[in-house]
């Protein structure tokens, strides 16, 4: 488990990852709703939202539809912990697993 941590904090490093823990006890958010994925492209082509479930994959397109998914990320995000505060759980429990 320790290299798993370790990897975490490396990959974190990278310009175009960004890792944040989600406590087990943040509010409800709209994570729990499902997965999704924002795509953002080069201009001139629309940032996109993907869904995936047992049904199959779909993308959802429509600045009004995507503003609904940014939104929802952006929640996401203010309800985990800070980058920071994050990368120092890792760390913490690395320590502890050792």
């Amino acid at each position: 488990m320790r290299e798993q941590l370790r990897n975490l904090l490396d990959m974190g490093e990278l310009p175009n990852i960004t890792i944040q823990i989600m406590p087990l006890t943040a509010t409800p958010h709209p994570g729990l709703m499902g997965l999704f994925e924002i795509v953002r492209f080069p201009k001139p082509w629309p940032t996109v939202v993907s869904l995936e479930n047992i049904r199959g994959g779909y993308f959802v397109e429509g600045t009004d539809d995507v503003a609904v998914f940014e939104t929802a990320f952006d929640r996401v995000v203010a309800t985990a912990l800070s980058v920071d505060d994050s990368r120092e759980l890792i760390e913490t429990t690395m320590k502890d697993r050792t």
